[in-house]
């Protein structure tokens, strides 16, 4: 496989506990199907629940245009378009349906989706809690998964309560002084 981008040999490398092709000049990575959100789930436990698929309906809408590249792995040309709400291009194969990230960039997701949870308001959070917990019945990754996304939201939303609501925190924190029990 070659580096879409300036055609070195990729290599293979352990990244986030997985094992990718990176490319020796560009640093430019190669994640197959499904590696990209594995790699995100490592990267911050925090973030697993926030679920981006290149190849979803909702990747569509987020689709610009560039050069087109040939995918690494069978040479289709691939297309351009922006990770969910950020600033970040990748490329993806519709083919094999993977993903070319190039150096940098899968560390900016990370920090745009480690600002969405810190901006997320507790209502919002709740919302989301909700939507974790139809998942567990009707998500993509199956029941174990789904059930650590919730659990992830509910721990987020009960740090946001407790940043938003005080008293609230405070009140709950006596609660399991007195009952530790519960």
């Amino acid at each position: 496989m070659n580096c879409p981008d300036c055609k070195k040999e990729l290599g293979q490398v352990e990244f986030r506990d997985i094992t990718i092709h990176e490319c020796v000049d560009c640093k430019g990575r190669w994640f197959d199907r499904d590696e990209l959100r594995k790699a995100k789930d490592n990267a911050d436990e925090d973030l697993r629940w926030l679920d981006f698929d290149p190849f979803g309906q909702e990747a569509g809408a987020n689709t610009v245009e560039a050069d087109s590249k040939a995918c690494p792995k069978c040479s289709t040309s691939m297309s351009s378009l922006t990770y969910d709400k950020s600033n970040v291009v990748i490329e993806k194969c519709s083919q094999c349906h993977g993903v070319w990230v190039h150096c940098g960039e899968f560390e900016k997701i990370i920090r745009y989706l480690e600002d969405l949870v810190s901006t997320k308001t507790a209502p919002g959070y709740v919302k989301n809690s909700v939507a974790q917990f139809l998942e567990i019945v009707t998500g993509p990754e199956g029941v174990v998964a789904e059930v650590k996304d919730f659990l992830v939201v509910t721990k987020l939303l009960e740090v946001r309560a407790g940043v938003e609501h005080p008293h609230l925190a405070e009140a709950v924190n006596k609660i399991y002084q007195y009952f530790p029990f519960i």
